[in-house]
């Protein structure tokens, strides 16, 4: 059904047209867009591309940054076709009733040849074609069916075919066009203009790709974030439910920084700039989701295929349906034509070319709903088929923020440790120091000299003695026995007297012990952790998140070993990461997947984003995808069944035309509706 396919493809266009610096995983296809001065674009169809060129060409392509207004003007046309799509029904059912009121046979031919037009015009057309383009389709078997019926007579059966083909038209039109527009909502997220503050603070709007990094920009209450930014000044809550499927807003102050596609609630913000417009995060998740059309999976690439075979195959069986019996005087011509018009009416596969496709592109557009950026329907599959989940700690199963979680003192109090502590590490801007001063805030002292020793530690001269503090190294240079002491971050020493011992700790995600056993409830047979940290801290977080296995002390390329060992023995294997060492073991998993809209790296090398940075978004993901595969394979298993039951039935002249309608039409339509199930999904 070309009318119905070009409503799904639009959608697919919205996600595959892009010629994008791809993942390590992708380069299977690329569009060139180029455009003209007028604002038009035209479209270059690379002859390697997997899907039609028409899906390339259909509705005016966004891939370039989109054009509201073509948009609106597109609904719009889409509105009106709809409208005359039910006259065309209307008028053509009609003058299938005016048939059997007419008694003159000549006046029924002509009735009934008005009704086939009116209803079948664009279906003949384009089923012509594709003929000529050596490429026949669905709408040939259609026009060949009803061109058959009418010449022989059975004027009936032709208008009824092409009557409810049309209807069935419509129908699928509503159910994949509403899929359509929830789609297209993941892709407008991004604000097209901002207002930029001059040196005398007044604001004036402008494109937002004008806007240099580090620029002035107000944004007011009601207004979607244009570009990546901080908070300079002013305070409001911010709804970030578009980027990371968040309901509750957070709240933005000075020093907060923002994503582009936030949304200010309710008070005005001064910011500066952090990105321009094509590398702000709002056009990154653009990105990623029109990318995800070029990594076709396993089952959409059968489908592509087997639409190629099928159609040549399926009307070569009808002409032999429609020969060789009458040659074996096993019955009339009339009526073995008649079966073999039924035959190929039903092998239509619009239910299987349509629905599969929009399965995916349903998962993935609910996914990234939720604040998780699918690639393709390839990693759809491989996610649903997860066996083995292996993390990073640092940033990933921890929130890669250091707190004090022992301190050991020797002759001394522990609040005279951390006192000395935190004095000392005032001086010093490294996260170790950080952590020590926000646990002991406020500490007083005369400090008389000061002096950092890089990778070590700081030495400072404290109310007359001398005070260290730092690794076990600085302690080793300067003398100070830790022998009686645990295995610390920092030590602290005055006077060549070891005082105390901190150790310190990256604190687990809160919802990190959830996520992994919600994952075990959900198939995945294993869950590991690698790490470059040291055997403690591994074990640790090993311990409070659950983990079966911890392996530490690992450089970038030990963990691509350990990974591929474990994916050798579980089978498919997904690694979570968030910094640019993990790159390489992201590229390596079958699904790799970053934490956030940190390194490009990163980003780059996954084939999943969790924009939320909430761990327990690989969980959803993971039951979102096994769910779009349990819709996507029913819909294949249903609509063959149908289609097997009705040819054998037509061949043997039991299955009316009406039958052979549903079975292509009316499957298809149920499908639709069943693929469209998926945008519902709740996280």
């Amino acid at each position: 059904m070309k009318t119905n396919k070009k409503v799904l493809t639009d959608a697919a266009a919205e996600c595959s047209c892009t010629a994008l610096q791809a993942s390590s995983h992708s380069r299977e296809h690329q569009h060139i867009h180029e455009h003209d001065h007028s604002g038009e674009h035209g479209h270059v169809h690379d002859a390697g591309c997997e899907l039609d060129e028409e899906l390339c060409h259909i509705g005016g392509c966004p891939c370039c940054g989109g054009h509201e207004e073509e948009h609106d003007h597109g609904h719009e046309h889409e509105h009106s076709a709809g409208k005359w799509d039910v006259a065309v029904v209307i008028l053509s059912t009609l003058l299938l009733g005016g048939y059997f009121l007419i008694p003159i046979p000549w006046l029924q031919a002509a009735a009934a040849l008005c009704s086939i037009l009116v209803a079948g015009a664009p279906i003949i057309w384009d089923g012509l074609k594709g003929v000529m383009k050596l490429r026949p389709d669905e709408n040939f078997l259609m026009t060949v069916a009803v061109a058959a019926a009418f010449l022989i007579g059975e004027y009936p059966e032709a208008m009824l075919v092409t009557i409810l083909f049309r209807l069935g038209n419509v129908l699928e039109g509503v159910a994949v066009g509403r899929s359509k527009r929830q789609i297209e909502a993941i892709t407008a997220i991004r604000p097209e203009y901002a207002n930029l503050l001059d040196e005398s603070g007044a604001a004036r709007e402008v494109k937002a790709r004008e806007v240099p990094v580090g620029s002035l920009i107000l944004i007011k209450a009601g207004e979607k974030v244009p570009l990546d930014c901080v908070v300079l000044e002013g305070a409001s809550d911010v709804d970030t439910a578009a980027l990371t499927g968040e309901s509750v807003p957070r709240p933005a102050q000075p020093e907060t920084k923002l994503m582009s596609g936030m949304i200010n609630l309710n008070g005005s913000l001064k910011c500066r700039t952090l990105s321009t417009f094509e590398d702000s995060a709002a056009s990154t998740i653009i990105k990623l989701v029109r990318e995800s059309a070029a990594q076709k999976g396993t089952t959409e690439k059968f489908i592509s295929r087997f639409a190629t075979i099928y159609t040549p195959v399926v009307v070569l069986l009808a002409v032999l349906i429609a020969l060789v019996p009458p040659l074996l005087n096993l019955g009339t011509f009339t009526t073995w034509l008649m079966r073999a018009l039924v035959f190929l009416v039903a092998s239509c596969p619009c239910a299987m070319v349509i629905s599969i496709p929009l399965s995916f592109f349903s998962g993935i557009g609910a996914a990234s709903k939720q604040g998780v950026l699918i690639k393709g329907s390839r990693f759809v599959e491989s996610l649903s088929k997860l066996k083995c989940v292996v993390f990073d700690k640092t940033g990933t199963l921890t929130t890669g923020s250091l707190m004090v979680d022992q301190v050991t003192p020797f002759g001394v109090s522990e609040e005279e440790v951390m006192r000395l502590a935190a004095l000392c590490e005032s001086y010093s801007d490294h996260p170790v120091a950080r952590a020590v001063c926000a646990y002991a805030p406020g500490m007083t002292g005369a400090v008389e000299a000061t002096e950092e020793m890089p990778g070590k530690g700081i030495r400072v001269i404290l109310e007359g003695s001398e005070v260290l503090c730092g690794s076990k190294k600085l302690m080793d240079d300067f003398g100070v026995d830790t022998a009686k002491a645990p295995e610390a971050n920092v030590y602290v020493a005055r006077d060549g007297v070891l005082l105390g011992a901190i150790i310190l700790s990256d604190q687990l995600r809160p919802d990190a012990a959830a996520t992994i056993s919600a994952l075990k409830a959900a198939g995945v047979e294993k869950v590991a952790l690698l790490t470059g940290d040291g055997r403690n801290a591994a074990l640790k977080a090993k311990a409070a998140a659950g983990l079966d296995e911890a392996f530490y002390e690992l450089l970038p390329g030990d963990k691509v070993s350990h990974l591929a060992e474990l994916a050798r023995q579980y089978g498919a294997t997904a690694f979570v990461g968030d910094g640019i060492n993990d790159a390489p073991v992201l590229a390596r998993a079958d699904v790799g997947v970053a934490m956030g809209l940190g390194s490009d790296a990163a980003i780059s090398a996954a084939d999943v984003v969790l924009v939320s940075d909430r761990l327990g978004a690989l969980e959803s993901a993971v039951r979102l995808s096994k769910r779009t595969m349990s819709i996507a394979t029913f819909n294949m298993i249903f609509a063959i069944a149908v289609k097997a039951l009705v040819l054998i039935l037509g061949a043997l002249g039991y299955a009316a035309m009406w039958m052979a309608v549903f079975a292509d039409v009316g499957v298809t339509v149920l499908c639709v509706l069943n693929a469209a199930r998926i945008l519902g999904a709740k996280s």
